[in-house]
């Protein structure tokens, strides 16, 4: 469900304590909301800890076998996607079938990959760069494949509209924008303040390690020791 940018800015300045519960922000604190909310996902990004949103695109089927998927892409999209979470076939008579996301060493077990038909039954994405390619098997000639995407958040270009966020992840934004907003509002950080930061950004790593299919983080805390060296004799 997108969420409403407004209310994320909102809801970070009172955590902050610039707003009280119930206050509507003026504009000049909206806008410095949004200019520290902005630094902040570009950080995030910077760290390889990137906010991410889910989105909704369908593609017109043409019979193809394969289609180049990304900015200026025949299946064009603003912003290259990270990951592809599902992938379905919605036909002319509006009828929709998923479609299963094989790796590559499934998709390389596809026996005939030049039979057509309704419904695309495998998606492979390579998930190339500049250039990505999307592989469909069997090949539909007519209707569209509806794919839902991880992408990453831009810069919000306003105090208004929305944004679809990934599970998990508004709960994040708002609470590490607070911790640098605290900055510009010269207000203390509390402690309460400082362990919801940190129990975010845990969350966020996770998220992400998740999300990714990158190994989670650590524990905090020394490692496990080594046993004793065994002489052998």
């Amino acid at each position: 469900m997108p969420s409403n940018i407004a209310d994320i800015l909102g809801d970070a300045l009172v955590y902050v304590g610039a707003i009280a519960q119930g206050q509507t922000p003026n504009t000049d604190d909206l806008n410095l909301a949004l200019r520290v909310m902005n630094r902040k996902l570009d950080s995030l990004s910077a760290e390889k800890l990137s906010m991410v949103g889910m989105k909704r695109s369908a593609y017109p089927l043409t019979g193809a076998a394969s289609y180049t998927y990304g900015p200026a892409m025949t299946w064009a999209t603003a912003n290259r996607p990270v990951k592809i979470k599902s992938a379905s076939t919605l036909s002319t008579l509006n009828t929709e079938h998923p479609a299963r996301l094989p790796t590559a060493d499934q998709w390389a077990t596809v026996d005939d990959k030049t039979r057509t038909g309704i419904y695309i039954e495998d998606l492979f994405w390579d998930a190339g760069y500049p250039t990505g390619n999307v592989y469909v098997s069997p090949m539909p000639a007519t209707g569209s494949c509806v794919l839902w995407t991880f992408e990453i958040i831009p810069p919000f270009a306003s105090t208004s509209g929305t944004v679809s966020l990934a599970p998990g992840y508004e709960e994040v934004l708002v609470t590490i924008a607070a911790f640098d907003l605290c900055v510009a509002f010269q207000r203390p950080v509390t402690q309460e303040l400082m362990a919801i930061v940190t129990q975010s950004k845990q969350v966020l790593v996770e998220l992400n390690a998740e999300l990714f299919g990158a190994p989670s983080p650590p524990p905090a805390g020394p490692g496990p020791t080594s046993p004793p060296a065994v002489k052998v004799t």
